[in-house]
């Protein structure tokens, strides 16, 4: 069971994509993306490109790692879920 739910979950080459794809239907992440290119751009124009993409690329790292131990969080409760299941069974 370990093997397919990594393989669906973490090994999955489609997930960017599909993600990408779900987000652009959202209205409020449109919003958020919007309003953070507007805030690169002013603040590339007051510091310089290079010292906001280092920023960003420290910053995108950061979040990247955190939101990948929320999915593993999330992950390892559906695992638990469905191993009771099927001890239930």
């Amino acid at each position: 069971m370990d093997d397919i739910l990594k393989t669906l979950f973490l090994d999955n080459p489609y997930i960017p994509e599909q993600v990408c794809a779900f987000c652009k239907q959202l209205p409020e992440f449109r919003e958020a993306e919007r309003a953070y290119e507007e805030t690169a751009d002013r603040l590339r124009a007051r510091l310089g490109a290079a010292e906001v993409d280092t920023f960003d690329e420290v910053l995108s790292r950061y979040l990247a790692r955190y939101v990948h131990t929320y999915y593993l969080f999330g992950l390892s409760l559906r695992q638990e879920v469905l191993s009771a299941l099927g001890q239930a069974g």
